[in-house]
């Protein structure tokens, strides 16, 4: 099963955070975190910004982390579920 932005919840493991610390040590709404981390808005640029800080992620691998590409099933499955 896909699930977006991989990086950044491994990247959080790593750390050994969770959404709630993420979003109190970054300053974005625990709400907003889930929301991103689940695809369902986009991120906006003072977001990615905080959580690359909290997360040690360098200005280099934000595109890595923050612009990933969904596989073509789940883009499908996606484009299935709205037209429902």
């Amino acid at each position: 099963m896909y699930r977006p932005f991989k990086r950044i919840r491994l990247r959080m493991c790593e750390m050994d955070l969770n959404q709630k610390e993420t979003a109190r040590l970054s300053g974005v709404p625990e709400g907003t975190i889930t929301a991103r981390l689940n695809g369902k808005y986009p991120w906006h640029a003072d977001e990615i910004t905080a959580v690359a800080k909290v997360l040690n992620i360098s200005t280099a691998e934000i595109g890595a982390f923050f612009f990933e590409d969904a596989p073509r099933e789940y883009k499908k499955y996606k484009k299935y579920k709205k037209g429902a």
